[in-house]
């Protein structure tokens, strides 16, 4: 299987894949940077927005009527559709500047879920929170370091919440009416020689396919936990993947460059990428599974 880096972005911490199924595009963040990409994958031809953004970011989804929802470290804002103007929808975390939303997801009904994480990655101040269309914010779970990976089942009715610090994947059923969260249990548990788990992504079979920071792979989980297949990847810290292209059996990853060294965050410098180009670099897959678009946001 042929693992092949399409862009070498030399991204600190390239995140959040999102695939436009109009455009034919990837949409990806630099989470530390930090910047907005959009990569055509037929072109290579990578275009950063311009917009003034907090120190930190998170997640991007798509929303119902155009442009995107942002989770950052000063918490959610909707893009609009020119990708030029920005405006707060809300922000469960305001004063709290340790704190930053980071990946997110949005379930069939129209919900958006984001966690957030202890920006040192030391204290476990993390929430997840399901955020309705109309802004009101619910705190779903905390207790954790660093939120990642919230992603749904094809029928909507599981949700798998990444742990990351913990290095486990829970999963919770869903009231689909409701949006309400019950019946949390271990699915996963990464063996620490696996790194970290981080972003992930489920494919039209059901099956999780969840990233690894300093595991240099990308693992595809059954419905039942049984790790099915194991994606070496030639970069230590993988972060986010999404499916995509044309038939949307493409898996695109992100990685990163920077290292956290005990709440400090160390950037490669142009010597280190010119000994290790592909590091921070963005990947394709083509994995032989089809995946599904992600839903959109319902504002």
């Amino acid at each position: 299987m042929e693992v092949r880096c399409i862009y070498e972005a030399r991204s600190a911490l390239g995140e959040s894949a999102l695939w436009s199924p109009k455009e034919q595009a990837l949409y990806w963040l630099d989470q530390m940077r930090p910047e907005i990409h959009r990569l055509d994958p037929a072109t290579e031809k990578d275009v950063k927005f311009a917009f003034d953004l907090p120190p930190q970011l998170g997640g991007l989804v798509p929303c119902k009527n155009g442009g995107m929802a942002l989770a950052a470290a000063d918490g959610i804002t909707l893009l609009s559709p020119d990708m030029k103007s920005r405006t707060t929808l809300v922000n469960p975390i305001a004063g709290r500047p340790n704190l930053s939303f980071n990946d997110a997801k949005c379930d069939r009904q129209g919900r958006l879920w984001a966690g957030t994480t202890d920006r040192l990655e030391k204290e476990p101040l993390g929430r997840l929170y399901r955020i309705d269309p109309d802004g009101t914010a619910t705190s779903v779970a905390d207790g954790f370091i660093c939120s990642n990976g919230p992603s749904f089942s094809p029928d909507g009715r599981i949700m798998y919440h990444t742990c990351s610090s913990e290095r486990v994947i829970n999963a919770y059923d869903i009231d689909l009416r409701t949006g309400q969260a019950s019946n949390r249990r271990v699915f996963a548990r990464i063996d620490p020689t696996a790194g970290v788990p981080d972003g992930s992504t489920v494919d039209a079979e059901g099956y999780l396919w969840t990233t690894h920071w300093g595991g240099w792979r990308i693992t595809r989980y059954a419905p039942d936990g049984r790790i099915d297949r194991e994606i070496p990847i030639p970069v230590k810290n993988v972060t986010s993947c999404a499916f995509g292209g044309a038939t949307m059996d493409t898996l695109f990853v992100t990685t990163a460059s920077a290292e956290n060294d005990n709440g400090r965050w160390v950037y490669m410098d142009d010597a280190g990428f010119d000994a290790a180009p592909l590091t921070g670099g963005i990947f394709a897959i083509d994995v032989g599974v089809k995946g599904l678009p992600e839903p959109f946001f319902g504002v």
